[in-house]
This record gives structure tokens, C-alpha cells and sequence, in this order.
């Protein structure tokens, strides 16, 4: 490596603590690198933002964005609502419970942690506040459970780690139900556990005629999961078909069943989608480019032959592995790490017989809490205005459910099979 080549990786260093975007900060230094040091035409690096933008699997992204968009601001959130606190409402912690499953189930509609988290900040934590739970500890439970979004099925994480590294996304969808799934159980107990102790009051039970009167109003809602996840489970349709079926039934409904989506609201979703989506297809290209320089050197095969040399299993490798990750987490927002950090490790995945699916399950769910931790943790100032608390209380109120999230990946980690059994039924 010459001076320009330092220089490069000065200008990426600089500008990322400058706060430039990160597709800007890795794009510039490493077409720099790629023009001196690998010799490579700017005909070719045009051809890898081409190829890098055609993926098939990749075009999945946008669509589930828009999906979840829709239904957002379709109209059905509050029926939705009504069903999960009329079921659970009334047990002890009951809408802490609610909120956890609701999170799990957004997860399986929209695909992204922020949707979940605006949805949640929104809907549940002033019903909370007016039940008597403390609204930080609301919050808390709504930004740790909103991260179950990107790990539950359908995930634009997983789809850009699966697209960028030619993993299946079918693989791994399957992959991410066990832990999400699981994650959502164990921190419905500790809700519980909590409003016990400190006495939150349980809302009224609900009359059989009220739960199905709220299952008639949120089953269009309901049902959306078991056409997208039962269609790509099923073979029907891939991902990306999926994700289309999902914005068409999203549209549906919004307009003929819940009548809250009109001409103003759709254009709203598209533009918000469109601004989403361009990140993140600007962050897959600067880590693109990132990568193959990071290739180049051979930091890949830097990462595979430390860890042979250190004779480490796979379950110790994925446990050191998941430790970086989550120190990583305090530093890095997850989309720079699922697209630059991530890659870097599937050498010695696949030398240690690791199923890829399994890894990228794991190393998601890492970035995912990465999300919530300080100083970062961008999921945090979303959740100040959305929720009306301070940073600070919900950071204290976050930490048990991001313990108990960590605790999930340990289980996972020991007992692959939580997360591998579904893979390797639907193989």
C-alpha cells in the first residue's frame, strides 16, 4: 500500500467521525483505493453499483418498507390494539405482555424496528402511562421490543445481509423465528415479574363478545402474516414476491376494509419509502465497495486464520463473536455493521461447519440490540419524542430487557436448534 492509499483510509477514518454519511465516508476512500491501488476502471466500479443495485433479493426491501407503511397509516393499528388488550389486558402486567406480542407480530408485517417502535411509541405507551405503568418503564419496554421487528420474519436486516452475501433470505427468515419468537416469551415473563413488584393495576377483563368483536375488526391484519410467511414457507412465492403480495393486500385493506389510506396518505408512504429505502441502497453500495477493498487486502482471511490458530469451536467462535458485535453495538448504528462487519466473519463461519442462516440469525439479532445501547443507540432518540420521555429514564428502564435479549442469544448459541429446527424442515 502506497501514500494514497493511507491517505484513503485517513479520509474514511475523518470522515466518519465528522458524522458524513456513511455511504459518502466508506464510497470515497475505497474508489480510491480501488483507482490506485487495484487498478480498477471507473467502468468497473460503475458495473458494481449496477450489480450491487440489481439483486433481486435486495428489491424485496423497498416493498416490505412500503408494506409496513401502509399499514401504519391504513387505519387497522387501533383494532389491532383492542385485540392484544382485550385478550392479555386483564393478567398481571397484562399490557406489558400486549405490547411484546404486538411487537412480535409487527415483526412479521413490516419488517423494521423503527416502524415497530413509531407503532408502539404511539399506541401503547400512553394507554400504559393512563393504566398507572410508569411511562418510562413503557418506554423501555417499547424500544427493547420493537428490535424483535428485525428479527422476526419478514427483516430488511436479514434481507440485506442474505442479498450482499448470497446467504438464502428463505433461510434465513426461518432462521430468525426461534429467537425472535423465544426473546418475546422470556420478556413477557420479566414484564411480568416487574408489574408485580411494583403493583401495576391489570385492566378489567374483557367479555367473550368484546375479544371476538375485536378478533373480527384485527383479523384482516392478523391474516396478513399467514399469506406472506405461509407463501415463501409454502414455495408459493419467494421473498420478493412476497413482498410485493404484502404491499397489494396492504393497499387492499387500507382502502376497502379500514378505509384510512386516500390519495394523501399513499404518496406519503411512497416518499417515505423512497427516502428509507435510498439509504439503505446507498449504505449497501458504500459497504459494497468497502468490502471488496477490505477483500483486497484480505482482512477476511486475516479473521479465518486467527481463529484456526486459536482452535476455537464453533459454539466459542459465535459467542466471541457476538461479544464484539455488542461492544461494536455502542459505537455503531446496525446497518454499517450488518453490510461491512457482518461479512467479514462468514469465511470462518462456513470453515467451522456454522450453518450460514444460523450466523446471520444470531449476528442480526447483535446488531439489532446495538440499536438501543448508549452512546449510539439511535433507536433511543427515536423513542425520546415518540414515547415523551427522557433518554436517560429509558435507558435505565431498557437495560433488563436487553439483558434477557442477550440472555435469548446465549440460549440460541448452546441449542442451535431453537433456531435451526424450522430451517431444516423447510430445506
Amino acid at each position: 500500500m502506497g501514500i494514497i492509499d493511507y491517505l484513503a483510509i485517513f479520509s474514511i477514518a475523518l470522515l466518519f467521525l465528522l458524522g458524513t454519511p456513511l455511504s459518502v465516508t466508506f464510497g470515497i476512500g475505497s474508489v480510491v483505493i480501488m483507482l490506485h491501488t487495484m487498478n480498477l476502471p471507473l467502468t468497473n466500479i460503475s458495473q458494481i453499483f449496477f450489480s450491487t443495485m440489481s439483486s433481486y433479493p435486495l428489491l424485496a426491501m423497498p416493498f416490505f418498507i412500503l408494506a409496513g407503511n401502509l399499514i401504519l397509516w391504513g387505519g387497522g393499528m387501533g383494532h389491532l390494539r383492542d385485540f392484544m388488550n382485550r385478550m392479555v389486558g386483564h393478567l398481571p402486567g397484562g399490557m406489558a405482555v400486549a405490547i411484546c406480542i404486538f411487537a412480535a407480530f409487527l415483526g412479521s408485517i413490516s419488517g423494521s424496528a423503527t416502524a415497530c417502535l413509531a407503532i408502539i411509541g404511539t399506541i401503547f405507551v400512553p394507554m400504559m402511562a393512563e393504566s398507572g405503568y410508569s411511562r418510562a418503564f413503557a418506554s423501555g419496554l417499547a424500544v427493547t421490543s420493537a428490535g424483535l421487528g428485525a428479527v422476526i420474519p419478514p427483516s430488511v436486516f436479514m434481507i440485506v445481509f442474505g442479498a450482499s452475501n448470497r446467504v438464502s433470505v428463505s433461510d434465513l427468515f426461518a432462521a430468525g423465528v426461534g429467537p425472535g419468537l423465544l426473546a418475546a416469551l422470556l420478556m413477557c415473563i420479566t414484564s411480568v415479574i416487574i408489574s408485580k413488584k411494583r403493583r401495576y393495576r391489570a385492566e378489567a377483563k374483557a367479555s367473550f363478545a368484546l375479544r371476538m368483536d375485536a378478533f373480527k375488526k384485527a383479523s384482516p391484519i392478523l391474516f396478513m402474516p399467514v399469506i406472506v410467511l405461509g407463501g415463501i414457507y409454502s414455495g408459493i412465492f419467494s421473498p420478493t414476491q412476497a413482498a410485493s403480495v404484502a404491499c397489494i393486500y396492504s393497499l387492499f385493506i387500507g382502502i376497502f376494509i379500514y378505509r384510512g389510506i386516500n390519495g394523501k396518505i399513499f404518496m406519503n408512504s411512497l416518499v417515505e419509502t423512497v427516502r428509507l429505502s435510498s439509504m439503505i441502497y446507498f449504505l449497501v453500495i458504500g459497504g459494497d465497495l468497502f468490502g471488496r477493498v477490505l477483500g483486497y487486502i484480505g482482512v477476511p482471511q486475516m479473521i479465518s486464520n486467527t481463529v484456526i490458530s486459536l482452535h476455537l469451536g464453533p459454539v466459542a467462535f459465535l459467542i466471541a463473536v457476538q461479544v464484539l458485535l455488542l461492544v461494536m453495538g455502542f459505537f455503531f448504528s446496525s446497518f454499517p455493521m450488518v453490510v461491512i462487519v457482518l461479512p467479514l466473519f462468514l469465511p470462518s463461519v462456513l470453515s467451522l461447519g456454522i450453518d450460514p442462516a444460523l450466523y446471520g440469525a444470531l449476528a442480526v439479532f447483535c446488531s439489532i440490540i446495538g440499536e438501543v445501547t448508549p452512546p449510539m443507540g439511535p433507536q433511543l432518540w427515536i423513542a425520546a419524542p415518540i414515547c415523551k420521555e427522557k433518554i436517560g429514564n429509558i435507558i435505565r428502564e431498557s437495560w433488563v430487557f436487553l439483558g434477557v435479549q442477550v440472555f435469548t442469544l446465549m440460549l440460541v448459541t448452546i441449542f442451535p436448534q431453537i433456531s435451526l429446527f424450522l430451517v431444516n424442515l423447510l430445506r
